[in-house]
């Protein structure tokens, strides 16, 4: 018996026999799975803000600047004892004041317990969305991040990241043909969305 990242990927491969490139691609990428993430719900949510609209490199780079200000390079909701403390440190890791201002109203909300991650993993897909894009700053693909990357949901699909935007669209070039992405990979659209990142390295 194969583990499930076998049988997902088997399934992928399957799905994908009507169309030779991208068969060959997923077969290329090999046995892709959601990576654990070790850190709380705030700090992926702040990993997430800091990423939105700019490049992975920039990104990383940020995201590395905020941790290397907190002791023992660790992040955590506990790592900032007050507001003060909080938007010091943001100011320090040099973020735009939009994403500073979400990120301070997301401390306050899960502060309030008004997110709680606890509660939200007992929540559906529909149910997550709705709450958390009720606060400024959270959208759809903030998230589907959250989803795909922190609750390890199988079946999202984040059609409106820029790069799977491209990448689709090539897709659709290289097989000649209007490929239904959703419909043919579904339920394990967030395993097939990591192919189509790790894919467009190569293919864009």
């Amino acid at each position: 018996m194969g583990s499930q990242n076998e049988k997902i990927h088997d399934f992928l491969i399957e799905k994908s026999r009507k169309f030779p490139f991208i068969k060959n691609e997923i077969s290329n990428n090999g046995v892709l799975k959601i990576t654990k993430q070790n850190i709380d719900l705030f700090s992926f949510m702040v990993k997430t803000i800091i990423a939105q609209q700019i490049s992975n490199e920039v990104a990383e780079i940020l995201w590395k600047r905020l941790c290397s200000q907190l002791e023992k390079n660790s992040i955590s909701i506990k790592s900032f004892k007050n507001m003060s403390y909080l938007k010091k440190i943001l100011i320090k890791t040099k973020i735009s004041k939009s994403k500073i201002y979400y990120i301070s109203e997301l401390y306050i909300a899960m502060l309030k317990k008004e997110i709680d991650e606890h509660i939200l993993l007992k929540k559906t897909e529909a149910e997550i969305n709705s709450l958390l894009q009720g606060y400024r700053g959270i959208g759809q693909w903030t998230c589907n991040m959250i989803l795909i990357f922190y609750y390890k949901k199988l079946n999202i699909f984040p059609e409106n990241d820029l790069v799977i935007k491209k990448t689709l669209k090539k897709l659709n070039l290289l097989e000649k043909k209007k490929i239904s992405f959703q419909e043919n990979y579904s339920p394990y659209l967030s395993i097939f969305s990591l192919h189509l990142w790790k894919m467009s390295k190569r293919i864009l």
